[in-house]
């Protein structure tokens, strides 16, 4: 009965679901239509003004011609648009995230392959602008509405972009709709801003509405949004000036343009870029605190009450004069790949020209604050030079990096100083393409680059990426995607080259290895079945060569070699021949031999038969010192070596039993390991095959090597170079001494890149430099 019970309460949830579902998207169609109608309303008077101020009669009819235009398709495009709509919240109550043509947090990358000209480039900009803009406008209302409607489905988490009616959802669904018009990029600049204006513009109050009708049902009706901290905002221009309230943005004679515009205000995205925001506004806290004690900046305009901030720069002027300083050419120190000698094989940079190096940009940085004068630079702008120049120096500081490495990306601080300064999500975005990119060079130059040999690897590849930034970079970031595509294609060639001469050089060992394991497996089964006599030298060297091989080659080609019946008859070929030495004296034996010797010869020509002709002049001896046994002759036939190794046949006479032992040579007893030692053993155990060490090898060298296989036989490490090539093998408790010694040490990997990586480290330095410590 309870389980009947339970059905109709299930089902009575899902109806009231389905309701609340269904006037939630009630109230955002009538917000939508109202809006949207309220746009399509100011499109005349809108347009009229363009025509009026319009410089020639071809401007002004194209504005005439647009009103009409754009009104004849006003029914199609809020059709489409409310269907866009609509579908996002079929969506939504299927369990399914909203589609997107275009992922609102696409890859800079893949705008690149979509978006192929500049105006289509701008409209893309002037979008996402639009949905930053109200994703920061209404983050609060945002947040506690996609906790909500994660109640309504399941639970489960929510993500900002498949909330219906969200700004991505609104936004891509008018653009969408909005192609119906196949207009210049001017008109549809023109209607994005209206609808950014009168849909987008008051988007708050739709979501505080659809929050309420969530409170009311019931669902978390004590989420407090002043609970909800915002990430910090990005920063407007610092020029602060004004648009006009109809006018599309638009690149002027003296802005970097619509990239400009909406890169420096748009909003950060979720989760790494939250946490981003966090960190760069605790470092710009520090960077306040600490030039408050600046003589330099006493006069500033903005800690001086009243000062005069119109005389502040703006990003488009900052931009101009560090394209001034820019370097425009690599430094003569580093090598030319089009060099009439050809490419340099390698180089060495040593810390004194590193020392110039950062000297190098310090410099850049002082002769654009001297260009600039500090006292016209906006504060966060100050700040962002001063963080870049940080920046860099942690490039020059950076363990493992190549020191021509650290050259060759040091060029690139003046244009990341004009990234930053266009986008500060630079510095708070893991997945800002530039970001990535610089993450990229600085692990590329770590793997890929060999000062031993700059042919190989990465450095040439490299050194044209930085070229053609130093050379195309104004201000348009598209050009980071390609650098960017480039460079992972190339580390990833590189990669997969390496992973196959790994794995060859694996298999190589493991093949030395199980000779070497089959080869001690049948001396061992010789020595016992021999050990206490004197053989004759034809007999010893018969089964220590040609018969070894024999049994060698056949643990080779099968792991199940000794219970196989085969085995045991090459065994048994020992035991016979181990008994020719008694025939000469024991008559029974004799008598064995001249029964069993046709039988014996089949045998052994049999086994022979797999190694080819290598072991005949081995086997027509033995054979021949049978029949002298057999025949009484006084004189067995003794080896002799005649010219070209082939193996001569004289009477030697066999020589009698003896019980002693053949003598073996004495080894030396292995030291002891320490304690320690037998600990650090303990731990190789669990390291996993492709750890980097850093480690002396036999030549006294240290090499940054990668862990690639152990022997679990000999108790060895097989260590590869970069490129995949075996580089050096050593014995486990060699490899330990060393760990314990400091001669070695394991490359413990952090797995955060390195932009992040540095800014933590700048904050710590700038808290220890003001007195503070930090709390992680």
């Amino acid at each position: 009965m309870e389980e009947l019970s339970e059905k109709p309460r299930a089902a009575q949830a899902e109806i009231k679901r389905q309701q609340l579902l269904g006037e939630c998207r009630d109230m955002a169609m009538v917000y939508l239509t109202t809006q949207l109608n309220e746009l399509f309303q100011q499109i005349e008077p809108v347009f009229l003004d363009f025509a009026k101020k319009a410089e020639t009669n071809t401007s002004q009819a194209r504005f005439f011609e647009a009103v009409n235009h754009i009104l004849s398709l006003r029914d199609a495009i809020e059709h489409d648009f409310r269907e866009s709509i609509e579908q996002g919240f079929k969506l939504f109550v299927q369990g399914k995230p909203i589609v997107y043509p275009d992922a609102p947090t696409e890859e800079a990358i893949e705008i690149e392959l979509k978006v192929v000209d500049n105006d289509a480039l701008e409209k893309h900009i002037a979008i996402q602008s639009m949905i930053s803009k109200a994703q920061s406008d209404c983050y609060q209302e945002l947040y506690a509405l996609g906790k909500r409607l994660a109640v309504l489905r399941g639970g489960k988490k929510l993500a900002e972009d498949d909330i219906p009616a969200c700004p991505a959802h609104t936004a891509i669904a008018f653009q969408q709709a909005a192609e119906v018009l196949d207009v210049d990029k001017q008109i549809q600049l023109i209607v994005y801003f209206l609808f950014g204006k009168f849909v987008m513009g008051d988007a708050k109050s739709i979501y505080n509405n659809l929050n309420d009708k969530l409170i009311e049902a019931g669902i978390f009706p004590n989420l407090k949004l002043s609970s909800i901290i915002p990430p910090t905002a990005r920063q407007a221009p610092a020029d602060g000036a004004a648009t006009h309230p109809m006018e599309p943005p638009h690149p002027g004679p003296s802005d970097a343009g619509p990239a400009h515009a909406a890169t420096r205000q748009a909003a950060p995205a979720a989760g790494s870029a939250v946490l981003g925001e966090e960190l760069f506004q605790s470092i710009h806290d520090l960077l306040t605190a600490r030039r408050a004690a600046d003589p330099d900046y006493s006069n500033h305009p903005e800690r001086v009450p009243g000062g005069n901030t119109a005389q502040l720069k703006s990003a488009s002027a900052i931009v101009q004069a560090i394209e001034q300083v820019q370097p425009h050419s690599q430094a003569d120190y580093l090598p030319v790949p089009e060099h009439n000698e050809g490419l340099p094989q390698s180089i060495e940079l040593d810390t004194a020209l590193l020392q110039s190096v950062r000297r190098t940009l310090e410099s850049e940085r002082t002769k654009l604050l001297n260009e600039l004068d500090r006292s016209t630079i906006p504060s966060a702008d100050l700040d962002t030079i001063e963080l870049v120049g940080m920046l860099f120096d942690q490039v020059l500081d950076e363990e493992g990096l190549a020191n021509i490495a650290k050259a060759l990306i040091s060029h690139l601080h003046t244009p990341y100083l004009k990234i930053a300064i266009l986008d500060r999500a630079f510095l708070t975005d893991e997945a800002h393409t530039a970001r990535k990119l610089l993450n990229l060079m600085i692990d590329a130059g770590k793997r890929w680059i060999d000062e031993e040999d700059l042919r190989r690897g990465i450095y040439y590849p490299m050194q044209e990426l930085v070229k053609t930034v130093l050379t195309e970079f104004k201000n348009e970031l598209s050009i980071f995607d390609e650098m960017l595509y480039k460079l992972e294609k190339q580390t990833a060639e590189l990669e997969s080259r390496a992973k196959i001469l790994e794995e060859r050089n694996q298999e190589a060992a493991k093949g030395r290895e199980r000779l070497e394991t089959a080869r001690k497996r049948a001396r061992e089964e010789i020595e016992q079945r021999t050990r206490g006599r004197h053989l004759h030298p034809v007999l010893e060297r018969f089964l220590n060569h040609a018969w070894l091989d024999r049994m060698i080659l056949m643990l080779l080609r099968d792991p199940e070699a000794e219970s196989s019946k085969e085995w045991t008859s090459v065994l048994a070929v020992i035991d016979s021949l181990v008994r020719v030495i008694d025939a000469r004296h024991n008559p029974r034996a004799r008598e064995w031999l001249i029964k069993n010797q046709k039988n014996l010869v089949q045998h052994i020509q049999t086994g022979l038969d797999s190694l080819g002709n290598y072991h005949h002049a081995d086997s027509n001896a033995l054979f021949k010192l049978l029949t002298a046994v057999i025949s009484e002759q006084p004189a067995a036939p003794e080896v002799k070596q005649k010219p070209g190794g082939q193996v001569g046949i004289s009477q030697p006479v066999i020589k009698p039993i003896s019980g002693a032992k053949k003598p073996t040579p004495a080894h030396p007893a292995a030291p002891t390991p320490s304690d320690e030692e037998e600990r650090m053993l303990v731990k190789l155990r669990d390291v996993r095959f492709g750890t980097w060490f850093e480690l002396v090898d036999e030549h006294d060298k240290l090499r940054r090597l990668k862990l690639s296989w152990f022997s679990p036989i000999t108790h060895k490490f097989m260590f590869v170079d970069r490129f995949g090539i075996q580089a050096y093998i050593t014995p486990s408790e060699e490899l330990a001494k060393q760990l314990c010694s400091g001669k070695a040490r394991m490359i413990e990997p952090t797995g955060i890149p390195f932009v992040s990586k540095a800014l933590k480290a700048i904050h710590a330095v700038l808290q220890k430099s003001i007195g503070l410590h930090s709390a992680g």
